[in-house]
């Protein structure tokens, strides 16, 4: 699978922008290790986990942040 580059926007990157946080407070309110969200920002594929983002869907909905499955899943080219 092709590498890509840093300005493409992961599923983690779009979803990590859209809500806001630094990578140590999404991981706090995620109730996850920082390091763990910081090798998910800079994965190439960035895919989300199943858990993963029932997490984050919690935590945009505990911050009045519109949140969709969509949002969370690779572009399509």
């Amino acid at each position: 699978m092709q590498k890509l580059g840093k300005d493409h926007k992961t599923p983690w990157r779009k979803v990590h922008e859209k809500i806001g946080l630094s990578p140590a407070e999404l991981a706090r309110a995620m109730g996850r290790h920082r390091s763990k969200i910081s090798r998910a920002l800079g994965d190439g594929e960035g895919l989300i986990s199943g858990r993963d983002q029932l997490l984050l869907m919690k935590v945009a909905r505990e911050r009045g942040i519109e949140l969709s499955a969509d949002e969370m899943m690779p572009e399509q080219r």
